[in-house]
This record gives C-alpha cells, structure tokens and sequence, in this order.
C-alpha cells in the first residue's frame, strides 16, 4: 500500500482555510484555555501559508494553476488525484482570499496590540487597506488569467 502524501497536506490546507475564515470574519486569532476549539483555529495552522502563497502565486502567473478553486480542483485531480485535487482548491480558495481581503484584515488586526511602538492607524485610513488589498488581488488575478490566455490554458 502506498501512503498518498496530498492527504496530510490537504488536512492541513483545511485547517489553514479555516483559520483564514476565522480571521476574515471575526478580525482575531486567539489561543486561550478559555476557547473550546483552540486546535481547529489555532495561529500555528497560518504557518502553512508560507508554502501556499508564493506556490499558488506562481502557478497562478505562469499560468499553469487557474486562480477559481473549481478549476484548479479538477486540474490537480486529473494530474495527481483525488487528494491533491481537494489540496489544490483548499490553498487556492485561502491563497484567493489572502489576495482580496484578508492580509488587510490581518494587518488591521495585528498592528492595534504595537500601537504602543508606533502611533495607531487611524480609523478612517482602515477602510483603504480593504480596498488596496482588493485591488492588488485582482491585478494578480487579472495577470494569472491573462496568462493563461497567452499560453493556451483554459480557465
């Protein structure tokens, strides 16, 4: 019996999704005893965005790995199987949301606690960070599908 390495990976993915989902929703990532769920969305799980940013990204601009979960799903499957299909869509879909919205979320959110280093952000800037974040993700996005036009990729 051979062990199929995408199994772990993609538990991991899962966790990583949803402490992606946990922090663009709520605006925190806490760890306490006082939290019921501490290992489902524990802050070590973001870790694995280290591997998942720069590799999405870059399958996403040579073109190789379609930015739509769905697609990248079906591609992975159909060249690795079941496993790194389900991978593939899980790093693609929390890449896709770090792109648009949740590094903002995250910057917002971590850099309150440092107000006593550097001055605050103020208030009414919060709504920019949201909408330079949309913005960078749809121009990586955009030269992702570019991309796969130039080289005869379906989307």
């Amino acid at each position: 019996m051979q062990f199929d390495w995408y199994l772990p990976a993609a538990v991991v993915a899962f966790f990583t999704l949803l402490t992606t989902l946990k922090l663009t929703f709520t605006s925190r990532v806490t760890v306490g005893l006082e939290k019921k769920i501490v290992f489902f969305f524990h802050p070590i799980w973001l870790g694995a965005l280290v591997v998942e940013v720069p590799f999405c990204i870059g399958k996403y601009l040579n073109g190789t790995m379609s930015p739509w979960p769905v697609n990248a799903f079906h591609y992975a499957m159909d060249k690795e199987g079941l496993w790194a299909g389900v991978l593939t869509a899980l790093a693609t879909t929390t890449v896709d949301l770090w792109l648009f919205w949740t590094t903002a979320t995250a910057l917002l959110t971590f850099t309150q606690p440092m107000a006593t280093a550097y001055p605050p952000i103020p208030k009414e800037m919060h709504k920019y960070f949201h909408l330079v974040n949309l913005i960078a993700g749809a121009y990586v996005v955009y030269k992702a599908l570019s991309g796969h036009a130039a080289i005869g990729i379906e989307s």
